[in-house]
């Protein structure tokens, strides 16, 4: 371990962090921007009256009217701060919290890349990418350095490792390699100008499945090795520009491509981006500028956070069913691109003590977006069902029971109900894992579930 605290603690040139902290503000003030310019804050937080908060965080909501669209472009301007350096650890501390509470308050549009950009903004405020070649430092010249601690920069490496990495675990899995969603999709994309008859092909299609397994596995450790290095990170660029131009994720590839720029060694980093010569042996006698117990705090969050992240993203391994049926472990675990799943629900509320009952549609109430992902997730369905009871204990029935009436199709497969449409949802508590009215993934031969019901059903 005392080794392993020598190797995090060495010194290493900052330029690194100098370069990350000046794209990463600017792809930031970009993506604040973008999302108010093409109405995409307008159609997740504005139009919608109804907000699916995650469970257990339900009290962040978002702010009323055309509060949103105020939050984001505010996080546009701390990007800018970031990137010039201005009150460095305040913009960007500022920045994470927003960025975490537009998050966190709507889960509609759960996407891994915006829950990447959100840990990497928390990593960045403890890091420091303002000492050199900032505002900050015009201001407060003694805050100048030549150096950070080496584990400031492979923390950013092993975050990058384990995204591709685990992206390429959930790919193996029967779906993925019979290529179910992936032709879903490109079939989808045969309009695109150029490019498009040429997506829908069979050999397209299996590049795309094999291609992607091979990437995500390689690619991390290809980045690490030197001597295959700058060949991989080519590799990388060609696939997330194609990730841009067919599936349009917005400025995710963007923002890989340019943190794939720091598995470049710093003295790289620093002659092609500042034109700085840097000798690394130099660098070993000049001091960090961080007191010793914050070194040891910095070696411990290391261990501590890398740890997490190659641990959590596991939980789904020790949850019984398909997590792409059941959702159960799928958010923040980097599973990406992996299925592609179109479905209704709607709704049945009976007055337990009058018998009288009413179907209830939910495009009553939610936005587009929401009524296409509630027929995917069932914490969505049953998070909607709460909500239906104390609407209708609000128009005076004294005991709303909600049943949910699901079709739901995974990668193309026939349609089949999601959760157990006699289980009175408004009366289910949520529990984590594994839930009993969530139904089992259908199997070719018929669904064990719907047979169980089935033979209940007779026996009774």
């Amino acid at each position: 371990m005392k080794k392993l605290a020598q190797q995090l603690l060495k010194p290493i040139s900052i330029y690194p962090l100098v370069y990350f902290r000046i794209l990463f503000g600017l792809l930031m003030f970009c993506e604040g921007v973008g999302a108010v310019l093409i109405n995409w804050v307008q159609e997740h937080y504005v139009e919608p009256t109804y907000h699916f908060g995650y469970i257990g965080l339900e009290w962040i909501r978002p702010l009323p009217g055309y509060g949103m669209v105020y939050v984001y472009l505010l996080m546009a301007l701390l990007g800018f701060l970031m990137m010039v350096g201005w009150r460095y650890k305040l913009s960007s501390f500022l920045f994470f919290l927003l960025f975490g509470y537009g998050f966190f308050s709507e889960k509609t549009h759960y996407l891994n890349h915006h829950y990447l950009i959100w840990l990497i903004s928390g990593l960045m405020v403890l890091l420091p990418a303002h000492q050199k070649l900032s505002w900050d430092v015009q201001r407060q010249p003694e805050l100048e350095t030549e150096v950070a601690p080496q584990w400031t920069l492979w923390l950013f490496r092993g975050q990058l490792l384990l995204v591709y990495f685990y992206a390429g675990v959930a790919k193996l899995q029967p779906d993925w390699l019979a290529a179910k969603s992936v032709s879903i999709w490109l079939a989808a994309k045969t309009h695109f100008y150029v490019i498009g008859p040429y997506l829908n092909t069979p050999a397209m299609i299996q590049l795309v499945v094999w291609g992607g397994v091979v990437f995500d596995f390689l690619i991390g450790f290809a980045l690490l090795w030197p001597r295959t290095r700058m060949v991989a990170f080519w590799v990388a660029f060609a696939f997330h520009i194609f990730n841009s131009a067919v599936f349009h994720v917005g400025v995710f590839p963007y923002f890989m491509i340019a943190a794939n720029v720091l598995f470049f060694s710093p003295e790289q980093i620093a002659r092609w981006f500042f034109r700085k010569d840097v000798d690394p042996q130099a660098l070993q006698h000049l001091p960090l500028r961080q007191p010793g117990w914050q070194q040891r705090l910095g070696v411990q969050f290391f261990i501590l956070y890398l740890g997490w992240q190659l641990l959590f993203p596991l939980r789904h391994f020790f949850i019984p069913g398909d997590v792409n049926w059941t959702e159960e472990g799928h958010r923040f675990s980097w599973r990406m691109m992996l299925r592609t799943k179109r479905g209704t629900v709607t709704y049945l509320v009976k007055d337990a003590a009058t018998q009288r009952q009413e179907t209830v549609f939910p495009n009553r109430y939610l936005a587009k977006e929401q009524l296409k992902e509630l027929p995917k997730h069932p914490d969505m369905i049953w998070q909607f069902a709460q909500f239906l009871k104390g609407e209708y204990k609000r128009q005076g029935m004294q005991e709303p029971e909600v049943y949910a009436v699901s079709r739901l199709s995974l990668n193309g497969y026939p349609r089949h109900p999601i959760v157990d449409p006699n289980v009175d949802l408004a009366a289910v508590p949520y529990t984590w894992g594994a839930k009993s009215w969530v139904t089992p993934r259908p199997e070719a031969d018929g669904w064990p579930w719907q047979k169980r019901m089935t033979a209940e059903a007779e026996r009774q």
